[in-house]
């Protein structure tokens, strides 16, 4: 019935708008293709952000594991001290029905990627996966060493079927001051919450291929590229970061398409960290700021291109490869 009743509102949207240029929103462009009792694939289930449950139904992969969505504040010295919520991370975890976790892979070190990732790695037992000022925040959080797994750029690590290649990337150019304070420079020291967002440093941005039997899945956490980083990657599928893409010049939008989804020949896109990422996840998740502009830029894109794009429902899981 849940279900009915999100494709009736999509239904409905659509047909008052005439098309998704009218106005996007998430429940007309949600994706609903549940997997069937034996299917054969690769599963994603999306929390928010660039949290998301990649598995195959024999391996699990969380990416960032961020379920506290705490609240920043501009005005604040440090842009605000912050803290993992851990009855907010079980609750995450719980929704998400994790019995096994093999690892978590962290994008990059910024508080809504990594500051819970350690707890979710402690509680399920996974590795912490990522660079070395990721390695930093697990410290901090006192995980164990023989947990924590350092990776550098070009680096392959297997766990079950899935084979994950990181490739160095690139962050969306945040606004200033947190700019100057969180990119293009790492955790370097064991960082102990509670902490300052500005103390949640860049670290490594990685884009991560995961190959697989059914396919190749390639996640691309944030709006930006290296010229030339994923030259001879090939994707079927992308979970690609559009968290600021529509406040981009109109030719740093495309060449971001270009570099990301064309050069890799993906056939399908899925958008993730679009919403506003302090919203609790006990309620719907809420567009961006850019929301409408990024949706309009890739919706320009798929008419063009034929790549098609999709967004993934909150906690539902979708077949993303078989």
């Amino acid at each position: 019935m849940k279900q009915f009743s999100r494709l009736l509102a999509a239904t409905l949207l659509l047909l008052c708008a005439g098309s998704f240029a009218a106005d996007y929103s998430p429940a007309a462009l949600e994706l609903h293709r549940p997997p069937a009792p034996g299917e054969k694939g690769v599963v994603v289930t999306f929390m928010g952000t660039t949290t998301a449950l990649i598995s195959d139904g024999e391996t699990s992969l969380l990416t960032d594991g961020y379920f506290s969505r705490v609240k920043m504040d501009p005005e604040a010295e440090g842009g605000g001290v912050v803290q993992p919520d851990t009855a907010a991370i079980k609750t995450g975890i719980a929704a998400l029905g994790i019995r096994s976790l093999s690892a978590v892979l962290v994008l990059h070190s910024h508080f809504d990627h990594a500051m819970d990732a350690p707890i979710v790695a402690a509680m399920t037992g996974a590795d912490l996966v990522g660079s070395e000022s990721t390695a930093n925040v697990g410290r901090g959080l006192d995980l164990p060493e023989k947990q924590i797994r350092v990776v550098a750029p070009g680096e392959t690590v297997r766990y079950g079927k899935f084979v994950a290649h990181f490739y160095r990337g690139k962050h969306w150019p945040l606004p200033e001051p947190y700019a100057s304070a969180m990119l293009g420079n790492s955790i370097d020291a064991p960082l102990k919450p509670p902490a300052r967002i500005y103390d949640y440093k860049e670290g490594t941005t990685w884009t991560i291929l995961l190959e697989h039997p059914a396919g190749n899945l390639l996640i691309q956490g944030s709006a930006s590229y290296l010229p030339g980083a994923l030259a001879g990657v090939k994707a079927d599928a992308i979970l690609l970061g559009t968290g600021g893409l529509g406040d981009l010049p109109r030719a740093e939008q495309e060449a971001y398409y270009r570099e990301v989804v064309s050069a890799t020949g993906a056939r399908e896109v899925f958008p993730v960290h679009w919403d506003v990422m302090s919203t609790p996840l006990s309620k719907p998740l809420v567009p961006d700021s850019d929301f409408q502009r990024s949706m309009a830029f890739l919706d320009e894109m798929q008419k063009r291109t034929g790549v098609r794009f999709h967004l993934l429902p909150k906690g539902e899981p979708v077949v993303v490869l078989k």
